[in-house]
């Protein structure tokens, strides 16, 4: 556990965001590319799509992927249908799995009397399906999904947090707020007075992005078990 000089005491509410913060983003990205391939031809032909597909995005090249498939493979796919397999990507209930530690965790956090709540942003119906897949929807007190407030409400905006804060009905300097990506998650709450905690496991798709200004989390985890640590020192 890494500190940065919070000095944060009496947390009530632990709010989380979604993906790459409670299972591997990674495994949404290659259940998505072979529900999307598995529209393009017979069994053989979706496995060999999807593996490209995949290679690509572990080489760190994720843009425009079935428009680039399209021209690799020269499939001669239409706009509409590639808005299609598109569709099928965001749309699809996907195959993961939580991190290793992490519902068990939650189990303790509300065994202590810790508010729960989640926060994520990104393109629904696809997060609440997420969400769904896990299994672990009812862990929390509220789930905001910044997309059903607005596009002007993804983060790094503070109307998600301010939302959540106030459905958990916890004052800001008593909530904490755990996720991934330093470039654009610990912006709002930091500006707000709550407590941010970086959650780090291997091959994190946004691990290697820049810190935005501001955006520096006060604690940094590497496991479940670190977070709890921290987390429970600080009620």
């Amino acid at each position: 556990m890494q500190f940065k000089g919070s000095s944060h005491t009496g947390v009530r509410a632990i709010v989380f965001d979604l993906d790459d913060t409670l299972y591997p983003e990674s495994e949404y990205v290659l259940s998505g590319y072979k529900a999307a391939a598995s529209m393009l031809g017979d069994a053989a032909e979706a496995k060999l799509y999807t593996q490209w597909l995949w290679q690509r995005f572990t080489e760190g090249r994720s843009a425009g992927a079935f428009d680039v498939l399209n021209d690799t493979f020269n499939l001669h796919l239409s706009p509409g249908r590639i808005a299609e397999l598109v569709k099928a990507y965001r749309e699809h209930s996907p195959t993961i799995s939580p991190f290793e530690g992490m519902v068990d965790l939650l189990v303790r956090l509300k065994g202590a009397g810790m508010k729960l709540g989640l926060l994520s942003d990104g393109y629904q119906p696809g997060q609440r399906l997420k969400l769904d897949a896990l299994g672990v929807g009812g862990s929390f007190d509220t789930i905001i999904f910044t997309e059903d407030i607005g596009r002007s409400a993804w983060k790094p905006s503070p109307l998600g947090f301010r939302a959540v804060a106030h459905r958990l009905a916890t004052a800001h300097a008593q909530c904490v707020y755990v996720a991934d990506n330093p470039s654009k998650d610990f912006v709002a709450p930091n500006s707000l007075g709550w407590l941010t905690i970086r959650l780090i496991h291997p091959r994190q798709v946004h691990s290697n992005l820049p810190t935005a200004q501001g955006g520096e989390p006060q604690l940094v985890a590497h496991s479940p078990a670190e977070l709890e640590a921290a987390l429970l020192h600080r009620r």
